[in-house]
């Protein structure tokens, strides 16, 4: 299943590259500090595909639970809206009400 925007539609070329330079570089570094996990998880939130709403999910959250980023709000809120769009392309209710403007594409 695949998560699209009524606004946005299809995943622009430019997030396509950044989502790829990204992916290989979550791949070379075992050891992310959180803030560079948070940057990772942004660009993966804004892909196309279950996996990596679950990867945004799981690097927003580790993120998230950095001393030095609790009480960051954008961390904080990547955590639930990843969570959410995560939950939405596998066919579940989001849990935050973060995703508003989503829906599910069953093609």
């Amino acid at each position: 299943m695949q998560l699209k925007s009524y606004i946005l539609g299809e995943l622009d070329p430019r997030d396509k590259k950044r989502l790829k330079q990204v992916k290989v570089i979550c791949k070379q570094e075992n050891d992310l500090i959180p803030i560079d996990k948070f940057h990772a998880a942004f660009v993966y939130h804004h892909s196309d595909n279950t996996e990596d709403y679950k990867m945004a999910y799981q690097l927003a959250d580790a993120a998230a639970e950095a001393p030095s980023l609790q009480e960051h709000y954008q961390v904080q809120w990547l955590r639930k809206a990843a969570y959410d769009r995560w939950m939405i392309s596998i066919g579940k209710p989001e849990k935050f009400n973060t995703q508003g403007k989503f829906s599910v594409d069953l093609e």
